[in-house]
């Protein structure tokens, strides 16, 4: 199965300068509540970008670069090669950015983990396919800086 894990803003931005541009103390926790002991996607510049180890995770990249092999973690090069194989897996892949992967993963995503921020911020990045008129709410939390939300595809 394949999911996805972002926070986006009330205009969808979800990245400034290779970044996220808030740091939300509770938004992280969720997301490595989420992630740990499963399998994170993310493209290499999400990658290249991660202030250090994700530990407790089972992480594949996707580059065009073939001579990138990063120690630790597998890479594929061809993203929808990849979420066509394991789409219907009953492992879980947790798409888990940059924007051109959330972007080209979005069609195949059956469950998300959305964390949509209250407030604007500048951003660069955004993630304009996501649509929560596609999604039906299974679990919410409201939190101080934003809110949490499960989704479910709509049939």
């Amino acid at each position: 199965m394949i999911s996805l894990s972002v926070a986006i803003d009330p205009n969808k931005g979800i990245g400034y300068k290779g970044a996220l541009p808030w740091h939300l103390k509770d938004e992280l926790q969720i997301f490595k509540r989420n992630t740990m002991h499963k399998h994170i996607v993310m493209g290499q510049t999400t990658y290249d970008g991660l202030p250090g180890r994700l530990k407790d995770r089972y992480i594949t990249v996707i580059s065009i670069d073939h001579e990138y092999k990063p120690d630790d973690v597998e890479v594929e090069y061809d993203l929808i090669e990849f979420l066509k194989k394991h789409e219907d897996d009953e492992t879980e892949y947790i798409i888990c950015g940059g924007a051109s992967i959330y972007r080209q993963s979005y069609p195949y995503c059956r469950k998300a983990y959305v964390s949509f921020v209250k407030k604007e911020y500048e951003v660069d990045t955004h993630f304009d396919a996501f649509d929560l008129n596609d999604w039906e709410i299974i679990l919410e939390e409201d939190h101080p800086d934003f809110i949490y939300r499960e989704l479910k595809r709509k049939s």
